[in-house]
C-alpha cells in the first residue's frame, strides 16, 4: 500500500509539472498572475514650425462671359439662310443670318420713287419762283404772289429732302437683313431655324459669348467686405500680397492655372441680401472656362511672417476659450490654452500659445488626456497605422 500511494504522488508532481509548464500565462505555479500594463496609447502629432502663410478667404462664384450678347434681328421677316455651323468661333462682323430681302427691296424702290415725285415738285416751285421774280420791279404781279411761290419753293425742298433721308433709312434697314457677329466668340445654337418667321427687337436667333477672359461674380457680406478690405489695403501698401491675389478652383476641386484680379465692386450693397457684388477676371486661353459654370474663388488678402498655423480639429473649445493638446518630455500630455486668429483654410492661424518646436496632438485628441501618457507617432504614420487597424 505505501508503494502504491508513493507511486500515486509522483504521478500527481509530474502532471502538476506539466500544468505549470503549458499554461503559464494562466495558472502560476508559486502564486496568482499579474496582468502587464497597457501600452500607452498613440496619437498624431504635428511639430510646430513657423512659416510664411498667406491668410485667404474663399467664396464661391458665377462664372460668366465677359461678353454676352443675344442676337436679334433689327427686321422682321422670314430667316433665309444660316451663315454658320453652332459652337463655332465667329469674328466681330461676320454675317451669322439673312433675312428675306424682298420687302426691304420693295420699301426702298418705293421711297426712291417718293423723292423723284418730291424733286418734280420742287422742280415746278422754282419755275414759278423765276417766272415772277422779274415781274416784281414793274408791280406786275402782287408782291404776296411772289413770296408764297418762294415758300412753296422752301416747302418743296425739305419734302425732296424728308424723301431722300426715307431712302436712306430704307437702305439701312436693307443693310440689317444681313445679321452680323457684334464680338468675336463663340455662338451658340441657332434659337430659330431656316424658313422661320424673326420679328425685329424680339425674337432671339442665337447668343454669342467671349470666352478669353472670363468673369466670376462673387458675393460676399458686407462686414466680411469691411474686415478683408481693410487688410488688403494696409497689406498691399507694405507690398505682402501679389498683385493678382485670385485662385480659382474649379468644381471638381482642381486648382485652375492661371491667377485672375478683381476689376470691379458693385456701388452699393444689396439691402436684400446685405451683400456686396465684385467681380474677377481670369484668363482663358485654352477655353477651359465656360459661361454656366460655377467656382470657388481663394482670395488673398494678407500674408503672415513667422505664422504659427495648426489644423482645427487639433484645437478645442471650452467655456469660450481654445486649448490644444501638447506632448512634453516622456509623451506627457499638457492641454495649452492658446489665442487663435485667422482661419486659414482647414487650420487656424495660432496667435499666442505655442512655440517653434512645441508638438501637437493632431489625431487622438481624445485620448490625450492632461497628465497621461502617450506615444507620439508623425500624423502621417498616425493616419496610416489608424487605417490598418480600422481596415476590415
Amino acid at each position: 500500500m505505501s508503494q502504491s500511494s508513493g507511486l500515486g504522488s509522483r504521478r500527481a508532481a509530474r502532471m502538476a509539472a506539466w500544468i505549470c509548464a503549458l499554461a503559464p500565462l494562466l495558472t502560476a505555479c508559486d502564486g496568482p498572475a499579474v496582468a502587464p500594463a497597457p501600452p500607452p496609447p498613440e496619437v498624431g502629432v504635428i511639430q510646430v514650425t513657423p512659416r510664411t502663410q498667406p491668410l485667404t478667404f474663399e467664396v464661391i462664384g458665377d462664372i460668366r462671359a465677359y461678353q454676352e450678347v443675344e442676337l436679334r434681328p433689327r427686321v422682321s421677316g422670314v430667316v433665309e439662310k444660316q451663315l454658320f455651323r453652332p459652337g463655332q468661333m465667329v469674328k466681330q462682323g461676320a454675317p451669322l443670318f439673312v433675312i428675306d430681302t424682298r420687302s426691304l427691296d420693295s420699301a426702298i424702290a418705293e421711297a426712291q420713287s417718293g423723292v423723284l415725285e418730291a424733286e418734280a415738285a420742287l422742280q415746278r416751285a422754282r419755275q414759278d419762283v423765276e417766272r415772277y421774280k422779274p415781274l416784281l420791279p414793274d408791280d406786275a404781279i402782287p408782291r404776296q404772289v411772289y413770296e408764297q411761290a418762294v415758300s412753296a419753293e422752301k416747302q418743296a425742298q425739305s419734302v425732296v429732302e424728308s424723301r431722300r433721308e426715307a431712302v436712306n433709312r430704307a437702305r439701312i434697314d436693307r443693310s440689317f437683313a444681313e445679321v452680323r457677329a457684334p464680338v468675336t466668340g463663340q455662338i451658340g445654337l441657332q434659337k430659330v431655324e431656316v424658313g422661320g418667321l424673326a420679328t425685329a427687337g424680339q425674337t432671339v436667333l442665337a447668343t454669342v459669348s467671349t470666352l478669353d477672359p472670363m468673369l466670376v461674380y462673387v458675393s460676399i457680406a458686407e462686414s466680411d467686405y469691411i474686415a478683408y478690405t481693410r487688410r488688403y489695403q494696409t497689406a498691399s501698401r507694405s507690398g505682402r500680397v501679389p498683385a493678382q491675389p485670385v485662385q480659382l478652383f474649379l468644381a471638381d476641386g482642381s486648382v485652375y492655372g492661371l491667377p485672375g484680379k478683381f476689376d470691379f465692386a458693385d456701388r452699393a450693397i444689396n439691402p436684400t441680401t446685405g451683400t456686396l457684388t465684385l467681380r474677377a477676371v481670369v484668363p482663358n486661353p485654352d477655353d477651359l472656362l465656360r459661361p454656366g459654370m460655377t467656382g470657388r474663388l481663394r482670395v488673398t488678402y494678407d500674408v503672415a511672417e513667422n505664422a504659427i498655423v495648426v489644423p482645427q480639429k487639433a484645437v478645442t473649445e471650452l467655456l469660450g476659450r481654445s486649448f490644444v493638446s501638447v506632448v512634453g518630455e516622456g509623451g506627457k500630455v499638457e492641454q495649452r490654452p492658446v489665442k487663435t486668429g485667422d482661419r486659414v483654410g482647414d487650420q487656424w492661424l495660432i496667435t499666442d500659445g505655442l512655440r517653434a518646436g512645441d508638438t501637437v496632438v493632431v489625431e487622438g485628441v481624445q485620448k490625450a488626456r492632461p497628465g497621461t501618457v502617450v506615444k507620439a507617432l508623425p500624423l502621417a504614420a498616425a493616419t496610416a497605422a489608424a487605417g490598418l487597424v480600422n481596415k476590415p
